[in-house]
């Protein structure tokens, strides 16, 4: 009779998310991620077990992800004629997993205000000029947007805070309005050129692919002045207290007289000057 032979074999197969490094941002790029498995069956009715029978490792590659907000309520700062440095904020944060150099692009668009960029942040009436913050209470750095310029590497979960500070113009209405369209962009590590994906390294090396809300490798925040000003119209009427024909009467205390009417040399006459503040306007008027 045949002898009865079995075999049974056991395996277990994890898959999920591998280790990650110390911060949120996960391992960083060419960090090199191995396991082993270990073999344990049965045969003859003995269990035979077999350590790091099998053995698989992979380089992890680059996640380039990253936001780009502004901090300002609603979007929109309120400003007034004439106020000089009048900030805007947003706020840069690279959520990927390596340090990443950004270039930064400020455009005025919808310019009611006719803002023109100042590289130098000289603070001009009518001009604006981009500076750069490492966080809140920093040293403002100027940042020219113009072109290609790098933020500098801005480490996986770090940020930075980008201010858009103005001189409002005085001849400015209730209600202008200037919008910036910001975009960021990733550099490659030396800050040249525009940071492009990469496939198809393999196992053994690293591709750079993008996990940003678009996938594309930019971001667009988009931010506001708005001018908040009154309305003002004057009137001014004139009319004839006396007609002062003997030449006695008081301009000063005399009681006026109503038939009073002809504008003739030596006449005491009163002006009444109305000034309104339009019920729509964006700011109260103070009258001095």
């Amino acid at each position: 009779m045949p002898r009865d032979t079995r075999t049974l074999f056991s395996a277990a197969l994890l898959m999920g998310a591998f280790a990650q490094g110390a911060s949120a941002a996960g391992a960083p790029p060419g960090e090199i991620v191995s396991n082993s498995m270990t073999l344990s069956y049965e045969t003859g009715g003995d269990t035979i077990t077999q350590e790091e029978a099998a053995e698989a490792s992979f380089t992890v590659d680059q996640r380039l992800s990253f936001t780009f907000a502004s901090l300002e309520d609603g979007g929109t700062v309120n400003v007034e004629p004439g106020a000089a440095a009048q900030e805007i904020r947003l706020i840069l944060t690279n959520t990927g997993n390596a340090a990443v150099p950004f270039d930064i692009d400020v455009a005025a668009v919808a310019d009611q205000l006719g803002l023109t960029l100042d590289p130098g942040g000289g603070g001009e009436e009518g001009t604006y000029s981009v500076f750069l913050l490492d966080e809140p209470g920093g040293t403002a750095v100027p940042y020219d947007p113009s072109g290609v310029v790098s933020t500098g590497p801005i480490p996986a979960d770090g940020s930075r805070i980008v201010v858009i500070r103005a001189t409002i113009p005085r001849s400015a209405g209730d209600g202008a309005l200037t919008s910036f369209e910001v975009r960021a962009a990733p550099l490659t590590p030396g800050g040249g050129g525009t940071q492009g994906a990469v496939r198809g390294q393999g196992l053994g090396a690293v591709d750079i692919v993008y996990a940003d809300e678009g996938e594309d490798g930019t971001v667009l925040s988009e931010t506001s002045y708005q001018v908040l000003a009154p309305q003002l119209t004057a009137a001014k009427d004139v009319v004839v207290v006396s007609e002062n024909r003997s030449g006695e009467f008081s301009c000063s205390g005399g009681a006026p007289d109503p038939d009073a009417e002809a504008f003739i040399p030596g006449a005491c006459i009163e002006y009444t000057i109305t000034l309104s503040n339009a019920p729509e306007a964006g700011s109260p008027a103070t009258f001095l």
